[in-house]
């Protein structure tokens, strides 16, 4: 008999730790409410990925470290659709997905887990803590297990960084070139003009201000024409352009 699966995303951002929990209890509350739910038996697998855009301060690398212990990947991210869709490429169905995210964003989400849904994946959302803690099971009859879907159990999507260690990816996150990919990403979402200086945030450390000051001198010579070739279709730009938003750390 084929052992039942199923993938928790868990948006921690939206969805923290209650303040006076234990970390490790309230991962039994969810194992218990995928249980609880009928399609997840005795010895089945159950993978958990806690997802959140600043990890380092929620939930912080205390319970970073505490949640990984016991085989939660750790995501920086602040979106998972393809996540969903990767899991459910692995993971042909039947299986058994459950979001935890605001009510809100699950709204935004619906679209896909109808789609998944249809597909024959049963879907499980939740945003009610209060009711997710008001189950007393005590005891879970399923494995915790790493997610086979995911790059790594410590993967940084802004960077695209598959860390081989919890140590390292926090390292990663607190490092410039993660600082610079979090600021790009931004940038590019809200179309800002990284050719004038005051749109910059300079001021945090000299290695981000080398980072900020080179990708901007290279924009001001693009945009100038200067720093492009002429060829028979016209201006093109050159062949290397400074980006560290997919560099390893």
């Amino acid at each position: 008999m084929a052992v039942e699966k199923a993938m928790v995303l868990w948006n921690i951002s939206n969805c923290p730790i209650p303040d006076g929990h234990d970390p490790l209890m309230v991962v039994q509350r969810i194992q218990a409410a995928v249980e609880k739910s009928g399609y997840v038996r005795r010895n089945g697998e159950i993978s958990i990925t806690a997802i959140g855009d600043k990890l380092t301060e929620v939930p912080g690398e205390d319970v970073m470290r505490r949640l990984s212990s016991i085989g939660i990947a750790l995501k920086n991210a602040d979106e998972y659709q393809m996540d969903l869709y990767d899991w459910a490429d692995e993971n042909p169905p039947p299986g058994t997905m459950m979001v935890i995210d605001g009510h809100e964003q699950l709204g935004w989400l619906a679209g896909t887990l109808s789609e998944l849904e249809d597909k024959g994946f049963r879907i499980l959302k939740q945003w009610d803590w209060a009711a997710l803690f008001s189950d007393e099971q005590e005891t879970t009859t399923t494995s915790l297990v790493v997610n086979s879907s995911v790059k790594s159990p410590w993967f940084c999507e802004v960077c695209f960084v598959a860390a081989p260690s919890l140590e390292d990816f926090t390292t990663h996150l607190k490092s410039v070139k993660h600082a610079y990919g979090e600021w790009d990403r931004h940038a590019s979402k809200n179309n800002v003009d990284r050719t004038d200086p005051a749109n910059l945030p300079f001021g945090r450390s000299n290695e981000l201000d080398l980072l900020l000051n080179q990708d901007m001198v290279r924009r001001q010579m693009l945009t100038s024409g200067r720093g492009r070739r002429r060829g028979p279709l016209g201006p093109l730009r050159p062949r290397h352009t400074f980006n560290l938003t997919h560099s390893k750390y």
